[in-house]
């Protein structure tokens, strides 16, 4: 890990500090424009959705039937689209194409087995405001 490191004696210490600093910037920021996302997303919907609204958001934008009512099982679809969608920004998985359906389909490159659900919901976060940022005109964050 960066950071500074002092002497004590015969001791070598880590200064945990400094490495904090590094590592908070990028996740203020990240939870900054997550926020603004959200806000956003507020505004244009008159409700704050929470990470399965955004993650529904998505899953219809992909899907492009425009509005439709689904069952609960393609509801469940829309989800699994839009993660796979949005960690396709992350390279997790690769769009493979459409089935007679209309419903997209991916390819698995690499597995999140090994993250915890926090860090799993980090990289959707960072994905989905990327995804906004990519096909959202509207969606103007300024930092």
């Amino acid at each position: 890990m960066e950071g500074k490191e002092e002497m004590k004696g015969d001791s070598l210490r880590l200064d945990i500090r400094s490495q904090r600093k590094t590592v908070q910037a990028p996740l203020n920021e990240q939870a900054r424009e997550w926020q603004a996302l959200l806000l956003y997303l507020e505004e244009k919907f008159m409700k704050r959705p929470d990470m399965n609204g955004v993650l529904f958001l998505v899953g219809l934008n992909v899907l492009g039937f425009g509005p439709n009512d689904f069952t609960k099982e393609e509801k469940q679809d829309l989800l699994h689209v839009a993660v796979c969608e949005l960690l396709s920004f992350a390279e997790f998985y690769e769009f493979s194409g459409r089935d007679p359906q209309g419903w997209p389909h991916y390819t698995l490159l690499r597995s999140t087995l090994g993250m915890s659900l926090a860090e799993q919901e980090a990289v959707l976060r960072a994905c989905a405001i990327e995804y906004f940022k990519e096909t959202d005109p509207s969606f103007n964050f300024i930092p």
